[in-house]
């Protein structure tokens, strides 16, 4: 299965963690969505937007293992759907992602997401905390 993901999935420290695996990704592009910022979280939700685009990263090949413990990660807050994309070399490719169940929820804000931000003040702090999902977590 080919996974899309737009937020702290993207950090290869976060992805291993997760999945237990440790297969680079390669950047994409998802139209037509946009990472926006959830009210006290570092990280973001995926909500449907017309003419807006969000940046990532594509895993190939995730096995099922690796999905029952993202679809336990990312929990009840997001629903796994499918996507198409487009690479760095302008082809187009289908995956899934994980997106907000309700994106009318009053949480997530306006505000873009911000990546770089993340990597810079968030990523380490959001490791540290390790929200259950460490070799002892959820899965």
């Amino acid at each position: 299965m080919n996974l899309f993901t737009y937020g702290s999935l993207m950090f290869p420290e976060v992805w291993q963690r997760v999945t237990g695996l440790s297969a680079p990704g390669e950047e994409a592009v998802l139209q037509g969505h946009v990472a926006r910022r959830i009210r006290g979280q570092s990280y973001p939700a995926l909500v449907q937007e017309a003419g807006a685009e969000t940046s990532g990263v594509l895993y190939r090949g995730v096995s099922g293992e690796a999905v029952a413990r993202l679809d336990a990660f990312e929990g009840s807050f997001y629903e796994r759907v499918e996507v198409g994309v487009v690479l760095g070399d302008g082809t187009r490719c289908c995956a899934w992602a994980y997106r907000a169940g309700r994106e009318d929820d009053p949480d997530i804000l306006l505000e873009r997401w911000d990546a770089a931000g993340f990597a810079a003040r968030g990523l380490a702090v959001f490791l540290q905390e390790d929200p259950g999902f460490s070799e002892n977590g959820r899965s």
